[in-house]
């Protein structure tokens, strides 16, 4: 998970979306953690990567995967009319 992004949008893609989060700690991320955004939107991605010739802490993976057990997203509905 070490350098993971959340995005929300109101497309499916990262494209146009607002960063919510980017994990940029000096240690290996808690498993559990608590995120607060305060942007609107419908999706909320969870991005990550690893690119090449790119220097990263020792304490990231070689490639960037995840094992996301279970998210939950709380919020209010708030109508466009």
């Amino acid at each position: 998970m070490a350098g993971f992004s959340l995005y929300v949008s109101t497309k499916n893609t990262t494209e146009n979306s607002d960063l919510c989060f980017h994990e940029n700690g000096t240690e290996i991320p808690s498993e559990d953690q608590k995120i607060n955004c305060s942007v609107h939107g419908r999706y909320v991605i969870y991005y990550n990567e690893r690119k090449q010739n790119v220097q990263y802490p020792s304490y990231y993976s070689t490639f960037a995967y995840y094992e996301l057990c279970e998210l939950k997203v709380f919020g209010k509905f708030v109508s466009a009319f």
